[in-house]
């Protein structure tokens, strides 16, 4: 397999960017990080591919792939986020922070029905019981493919999850409620006009706040969604407990969940830039 070199426009930092991946501590079903690789699993177009990806230099990224070379860019714009600088904030706080991660890209799954996916599966759960769910409910849609030394498996296609009995995802330990929630984002985004949503915007905000109509979707799941699924700047996964716990190690004076709603506000446009400071500050990473 032959190495392929990516060049991006300004430093970027795999491992910090990433840092989502490693919080799962190798049981997503579809990215693991190992020994400073990222790998990753996943469609593109009809056909399931992998990449494996390390820092080059300061700028630069290899790839390792069964995918095009030429789908490599739009594939880390859209994953990795290479594309989108982190903003400079005047709050003091997020100001040393974000010199102190600096390079963090805004990690993503690439596009908004991945986005929900993972939102549904991962509500009032910790990130490792979510991993886990997440593994057993794409374990249901296929069979996986193996990829260094251990099996990876896809996130479903909408269609799929359209045509499934929620009582079949059930097995994966979600509520029933969940459950018939994942149907409804698998018939809504096996229209192709959602399926093409992959970036943020007022349009695919729009899109995603349509989903608050089924049971099962609050705001939380929507600017999750939006968060983790497109990298949407200014999402504000309101409600988020983790977020909680990690702003007040800052902020002492944040005593709930609305205080935190109303400081968040002075962050925007890039409370979600805000959020993933405050959640790589305390949760970690690993560099290799």
């Amino acid at each position: 397999m032959t190495r392929r070199i990516l060049d991006l426009e300004w430093p970027f930092d795999l491992a910090r960017t990433v840092a989502p991946v490693w919080w799962g501590r190798g049981r997503w079903p579809n990215v693991d990080w190992r020994d400073g690789t990222l790998f990753w699993v996943g469609w593109e177009a009809d056909s399931l591919v992998w990449r494996s990806v390390t820092q080059r230099g300061p700028s630069s990224l290899a790839v390792e792939a069964s995918a095009s070379a030429g789908s490599d860019r739009d594939w880390a714009s859209r994953v990795l986020g290479v594309d989108a600088a982190m903003p400079e904030f005047t709050d003091p706080v997020l100001k040393t922070l974000s010199a102190m991660y600096a390079g963090l890209g805004m990690w993503a799954a690439g596009s908004l029905y991945e986005g929900f996916v993972s939102s549904v599966i991962g509500q009032s759960i910790s990130v490792a019981a979510a991993a886990v769910t997440e593994r057993r409910f794409c374990e249901i849609f296929h069979p996986g493919l193996d990829l260094a030394g251990r099996r990876f498996w896809p996130v479903p296609r909408p269609a799929q999850l359209a045509e499934t009995d929620p009582q079949i995802t059930r097995a994966s330990g979600i509520t029933s409620v969940r459950a018939a929630a994942l149907r409804e984002v698998g018939i809504a985004f096996a229209d192709q006009a959602w399926g093409e949503l992959t970036r943020g915007g007022p349009e695919i905000r729009s899109r995603a706040e349509s989903l608050l109509r089924v049971r099962g979707i609050g705001r939380w799941t929507v600017e999750s969604a939006l968060l983790w699924g497109v990298g949407d700047s200014d999402a504000h996964p309101s409600g988020d407990v983790a977020l909680l716990r990690a702003a007040k190690v800052h902020f002492p004076a944040l005593a709930s969940l609305a205080d935190l709603d109303r400081h968040a506000e002075a962050w925007s446009p890039h409370r979600a830039w805000a959020a993933r400071l405050l959640w790589l500050n305390l949760l970690g990473y690993a560099s290799s």
